[in-house]
């Protein structure tokens, strides 16, 4: 597990090394770091596929909202203008599901899932959490989910598909308190289950990013029954991960409708053991996230 702009570092790295293929899939592509080290594969004869979304400005959509033309066409433009010839690239313009995934396979042997987009800002920390992962199983899995099919393992959620919100629910049964950070927190269901745990005992907290999409209400419905809300004034937190105590996802899917029932998310959900000292540097991360941030209402 990467935290922050070292997983520019990483992925830079990994596709640096890749000797076959590379595989890609973003809500967004925009870092010149990582373009730069796509097209360097594409030169010396990687095959280089990415997909990105055509009109990343449809993120609020319900059940169905067309791209509109003109900001596929410019998504487009960018991608070429951008790309090497020999890289295939591939718009995502399906008006029932927005691309929001942020994965990587590098020669069907290694696979990455991040929680920020592949730009300055969803670098910065706080914002990014990179997951390598090199069990076979997992790594087609999120190969599978890159491609757009139906993506499942012990450890790989992908959506859309009913899935991805069962496995994230799944961990708001947990009998430890839940750690979570989101850059975006909507979902009725997720909501009222945080109540009722507070109902419960539970002291869970929540971290969250406020911005003019964030529903205050909701938020607000929290905070009102005394379920710890923060917020980081002024920083881009693009976090999407809950520690459940024994088990942590780490994902692209906001806990939102969107990203638990109609996007293309790649998640991952995994024993705390399997992330190695990973754990522990996001645990860490999020106290001094915690410590520094505001009381929600109180900014």
């Amino acid at each position: 597990m990467t935290l922050g702009v070292g997983a520019r570092t990483e992925l830079c790295d990994a596709f640096s090394r890749a000797k076959h293929s590379i595989d890609v899939q973003f809500h967004s592509l925009k870092d010149d770091a990582v373009i730069d080290s796509l097209n360097s594969a594409a030169r010396r004869g990687v095959d280089v596929c990415v997909h990105v979304e055509g009109d990343v400005g449809r993120y609020d959509h319900r059940k169905a909202h067309v791209p509109e033309n003109e900001h596929v066409r410019a998504s487009a433009q960018r991608l070429r203008s951008a790309l090497d010839p020999h890289i295939h690239w591939i718009v995502e313009a399906d008006p029932l599901v927005l691309e929001h995934g942020k994965a990587a396979v590098v020669d069907e042997s290694r696979a990455f899932v991040a929680t920020a987009n592949a730009n300055e800002k969803g670098f910065a920390q706080p914002g990014e959490v990179l997951v390598e992962d090199d069990v076979p199983e997992d790594v087609a899995a999120i190969h599978r989910a890159i491609d757009g099919q139906a993506a499942r393992s012990v450890r790989v959620i992908g959506g859309p598909d009913a899935s991805v919100r069962s496995s994230i629910m799944s961990l708001l049964e947990s009998t430890h308190s839940v750690h979570i950070a989101a850059e975006d927190l909507s979902d009725a269901q997720v909501v009222q289950t945080l109540i009722e745990r507070r109902q419960r005992g539970f002291d869970d907290e929540v971290l969250v990013k406020v911005e003019s999409r964030t529903n205050m209400a909701t938020l607000g419905a929290l905070a009102s029954e005394a379920v710890p809300v923060r917020t980081l004034p002024g920083a881009y937190l693009h976090d999407k991960y809950i520690d459940a105590g024994d088990r942590i996802y780490v994902g692209s899917a906001n806990l939102t409708r969107n990203g638990l029932d109609e996007a293309r998310e790649i998640g991952i959900i995994a024993d705390v053991h399997d992330f190695d000292d990973g754990a522990a540097s996001l645990r860490t991360d999020f106290d001094r996230m915690w410590s520094a941030a505001t009381p929600l209402g109180t900014a």
